[in-house]
């Protein structure tokens, strides 16, 4: 499994910035900084031209207030259908794989468990899981659709649209360029505070910013915090290969794990 994986991640540099690398956004043709507005429009006219992508997830979660561990994760994704393969590649979770694909395969998040994850049940058990069911729930609170870099996307065009002149739901400003350990080059980021009462997975106000690759101009590291700055959550997509035309084989759980031949 772990030479599978490294196959995976071989040569995706190449691939990847061949395929999406423009201008980077560091600055505009005017040479100003970009607004909230120019960022989102970027990346928003970048993600329409992927098909689908593999990536590595860095996640870490806070549930029910207690901080879960960083997960690192392979994430294999297709736009249509909406389809996200998961495979457990770090020490938490080592082993896990997911599937889902939006109504199809009952409409069931499919897995093979680890070590752990279920009293009783062995690593590679397999099950089918409903997608707001109290398992998920209780592993992320985020449901799988808001997986994915696409899915930030939409968050923002969602909050830039919602704001508008309404304040109520907080502000957005663009901080930056700041130099991350995630980028080779300093990246902007869109900013969103919010108040107290708007977002259940940050209740008492705190802030969620998007940080924007220079090179894809994607937004591939959400970090949100409480209002005292306590990390709440924290997505980061790396080793993005974009483009990579998946399709129902990659997603389909039969496929993935065939039931063992019967003993004749």
């Amino acid at each position: 499994m772990e030479r599978n994986t490294k196959r995976v991640w071989k040569g995706l540099a190449a691939t990847s910035v061949a395929l999406l690398v423009g201008v980077g956004m560091s600055q505009t043709g005017a040479g100003r900084d970009p607004s909230a507005r120019e960022l989102y429009e970027t990346a928003r006219d970048r993600y329409a031209q992927v098909d689908s992508y593999i990536a590595r997830l860095t996640r870490r979660e806070v549930v029910n207030g207690k901080q879960r561990p960083e997960e690192l994760i392979l994430l294999k994704f297709r736009q249509r259908p909406w389809s996200a393969y998961m495979q457990w590649i770090g020490q938490e979770g080592r082993g896990r794989e997911g599937v889902y694909v939006r109504g199809q395969h009952g409409d069931k998040i499919h897995t093979r468990l680890a070590a752990g994850d279920v009293p009783f049940m062995p690593a590679g058990r397999r099950m089918a899981l409903s997608p707001t069911g109290a398992l998920i729930r209780s592993a992320s609170p985020r449901p799988i659709t808001e997986l994915g870099i696409g899915a930030a996307v939409e968050k923002v065009g969602g909050v830039l649209a919602m704001l508008g002149d309404d304040q109520g739901h907080g502000s957005v400003s663009v901080v930056g360029p700041e130099r991350r350990h995630e980028f080779v080059q300093p990246a902007f980021g869109i900013e969103h505070r919010l108040q107290a009462g708007v977002d259940p997975l940050l209740p008492d106000g705190g802030r969620r910013t998007y940080y924007f690759d220079p090179v894809t101009n994607l937004p591939t590291v959400i970090l949100g915090v409480d209002k005292s700055g306590r990390e709440m959550e924290y997505y980061r997509y790396d080793r993005l290969q974009l483009g990579v035309h998946l399709d129902d084989a990659d997603f389909n759980p039969d496929l993935l794990w065939p039931a063992p031949p019967r003993a004749s």
